[in-house]
């Protein structure tokens, strides 16, 4: 049987990005799951590793420093809803930590957003997606950039 209650749901605050949240968001309020949104700032060329893993949290600041107005007012109007939900903002190399931290927390699944690139941008650029699909161990959930964020009600 599948017992979903941890979602991760990595957010770099894009279109794509807002797509995965709103499934997120819908399918923890549906099965009752603790949904964590997280957000990777890049470390540049410093390997930032950590005790429990890679990722260095960012400590002594709000999260209104780094995190969208737009995207905390989503939050908290779902979490008045009864959204059981919080938000972790790291630093580090985004596929690396999303997979570490998806493992540390005992995350069920992973919902994020894919821009959809292909060709010489996606050679160029990498695929986030792509390499956490590689690196974790649980199920990943792509929402394509033009999903629309639209969840049919059954």
């Amino acid at each position: 049987m599948i017992h979903l209650s941890k979602i991760i749901c990595p957010t770099d605050y894009s279109e794509a990005s807002h797509n995965a949240v709103v499934y997120a968001t819908e399918f923890a309020r549906r099965i009752g799951a603790h949904v964590r949104f997280l957000h990777v700032l890049h470390a540049g060329n410093i390997a930032a590793k950590t005790a429990a893993g890679y990722g260095v949290p960012i400590s002594g600041t709000e999260h209104g420093d780094v995190v969208p107005e737009s995207f905390s007012s989503l939050l908290m109007a779902e979490k008045k809803k009864g959204l059981d939900a919080d938000i972790l903002i790291l630093r580090g190399d985004a596929s690396t930590v999303i997979a570490e931290q998806s493992a540390l927390w005992g995350a069920d699944l992973i919902v994020m957003g894919s821009h959809g690139r292909s060709g010489l941008l996606r050679l160029m650029m990498g695929s986030v997606a792509e390499a956490v699909f590689r690196e974790s161990n649980i199920p990943v959930l792509l929402v394509k950039q033009n999903a629309g964020g639209k969840v049919v009600t059954a």
